[in-house]
Parts: C-alpha cells; sequence; structure tokens
C-alpha cells in the first residue's frame, strides 16, 4: 500500500489549478442534527438559551432553537474542503463572516466557493517552499436555497512542484536528525561502558594476587593403653 500522500489528495486542486472568478458548487450536503448544535454549544460554554433551550426557543420567531454559528460556518467551510483544502499546507485567516439566516435542526445545508484573488509569490509564505496564497469566499445555502452563511478564506496552497520537490540535500527531516542524534548517544554510551570495562580489567591484571597461607595438617598421636 502507497504512503505518498499525494496519492490520498484530489489531483486538480494545486495552486494552478485555481482561477480567479471561478465559482465552485461543492458535491454533498449536510443536515443538521441537535446532537451537533447543542454538544458544541455546551462544549464551548456558549451560554445563549436559544441554541439548547427548545421551551425558550418556542417563544422566539422561529419557534426553534437556533444552531449555533461556530457549528454553521464549520459544517459550510468542511463541506467546501475537499476541493479548496485537501492540498493547503497552512490556513492563514478567516473574515468577513457573516450570518443571514438562522439554521435549525433537521435543515441541510450546501456550501458554494468563489476564488477571489491569487498570489503566485505570497509576501509570508511562512517559510514553505513552492506554495501560493489563495482567496476564497465560501458561502453556504439551506435546502430552501436561503444564504445562511458568508466568509473570506485565505490559505496556502501547494504548487504542483511541492510533491516533487522534496527536501534539498542539506535538510532533514526532523525524525531523521532525532535518530541520528540517538544513534551517537548510543555509540557514545557504548564507548564509554567499553572503557570503564577495560579499566575494572587493567586493575585486576595489577593487583597483588593475595597470599594464601597453607596450614600444616595436623598430626593425631596415638593414644596410649
Amino acid at each position: 500500500m502507497s504512503t505518498d500522500l499525494s496519492t490520498l489528495t484530489g489531483k486538480e486542486n494545486f495552486f494552478e489549478d485555481f482561477t480567479v472568478g471561478d465559482v465552485y458548487e461543492h458535491a454533498r450536503g449536510k443536515t443538521i442534527e441537535g446532537l451537533e448544535n447543542v454538544l458544541i454549544t455546551n462544549l464551548v460554554l456558549n451560554t445563549a438559551q436559544a441554541h439548547f433551550n427548545e421551551d425558550l426557543a418556542q417563544s422566539l420567531e422561529q419557534r426553534h432553537r437556533i444552531t449555533f454559528g461556530g457549528v454553521t460556518a464549520s459544517i459550510v467551510i468542511g463541506l467546501a474542503m475537499q476541493d479548496t483544502g485537501e492540498n493547503a499546507v497552512e490556513e492563514v485567516g478567516l473574515d468577513q463572516v457573516r450570518f443571514r439566516v438562522p439554521v435549525l435542526h433537521g435543515d441541510t445545508l450546501y456550501a458554494f466557493t468563489e476564488v477571489v484573488d491569487k498570489e503566485d509569490e505570497p509576501v509570508d509564505s511562512r517559510d514553505h517552499k513552492s506554495v501560493g496564497l489563495v482567496h476564497f469566499r465560501h458561502w453556504g445555502v439551506n435546502q430552501r436555497g436561503e444564504t445562511v452563511f458568508e466568509g473570506e478564506r485565505r490559505v496556502l496552497v501547494k504548487k504542483r512542484t511541492y510533491v516533487a520537490e522534496g527536501l534539498s540535500e542539506n535538510e532533514e527531516t526532523p525524525s531523521a536528525v532525532m535518530t541520528r542524534s540517538r544513534a551517537r548517544k548510543s555509540s557514545s554510551e557504548q564507548r564509554t561502558a567499553n572503557a570503564n570495562a577495560k579499566v575494572r580489567v587493567a586493575k585486576r591484571a595489577r593487583a597483588k594476587p593475595k597470599t594464601v597461607q597453607r596450614r600444616k595438617p595436623s598430626v593425631t598421636k596415638p593414644r596410649r593403653r
């Protein structure tokens, strides 16, 4: 089984494949479950009861709990990731976020993306090589076609040369450096142990043998009768 990361991602979502002005309608939709909304709302300690108190929500205009905006944004951007994020190396920013229409439990969301801008040579590439900056605008709609979310995202994306470039001759992966360091340490410890063993042997060789005094055998005189 191949472990080449390029076999796990798409073939047409590198930096060169994005064209300013292109619009993507992403393939999948996602129905919002109560578990997703309430669980995340409670985990992040969001105290707005309209997200988790159905009794209170019935007195509001929509008469149901409203999905937490963080959940809505995450799902819409997540639906766009297969096309816009598989070959990303680092997320740079997310801004211009707007929530247009409340999302209720049971609503189904679909995602769209527009390529707003590209930078072939980013001012700040975050020390990555062979990457470009892509500026996306994402939006999500519900099953009625109403826009529920909008946001703009900037991300560093691999160029096609990124996969083939790899490490230069003077670069090593952190694991290789660690392995070599451990090997040196182990070799040093072994040399020290061997040297100590030789010293102990030498000391034993120089030590004078102990003189063993032999006891004369005792002669038992026969008893006189």
